[in-house]
């Protein structure tokens, strides 16, 4: 399983992040039609590992989690809610069959207004790294 499955099967298991974005976590970007509120997931970096011997099957991504919603207080509880599921957490993520995480480490968090769409969204963005063995 890719981490991106993993991390997007995880969120959707908390029953507090289901209760506000229900299926509305898309990679990339989300439709435009989409209801709000809903997370969106970008892959800002992803440096190779190596050894003296080459290359190892550790990934440590950088990834931004951004919680879109129509009312403030939603994107801010939205985001709290990835942060509680996510900084710190060690174990399998994705179920039977994911990613083995050795670390989540929550890095840092910026709030924007987009008023290009309409009606205008308030916008979390936080940003993660995930180590975690490659299958």
């Amino acid at each position: 399983m890719l981490i991106e499955t993993a991390l997007i099967t995880y969120l959707l298991a908390q029953t507090a992040i289901k209760a506000y974005v229900g299926d509305r976590i898309e990679f990339g970007r989300a439709k435009q039609s989409v209801t709000k509120p809903y997370i969106v997931i970008t892959k800002v970096s992803s440096p190779g590992s190596h050894t003296q011997d080459g290359p190892v099957a550790i990934g440590n991504p950088h990834y931004q989690i951004t919680s879109y919603s129509q009312a403030y207080g939603e994107a801010h509880e939205t985001a709290a809610l990835v942060k509680a599921a996510l900084d710190g957490y060690q174990g399998t993520m994705g179920g039977a069959g994911g990613v083995y995480v050795f670390d989540c480490f929550f890095d840092d968090e910026s709030d924007d207004y987009d008023d290009t769409v309409d009606p205008a969204l308030f916008l979390v963005a936080q940003d993660y790294y995930i180590g975690h063995q490659e299958s």
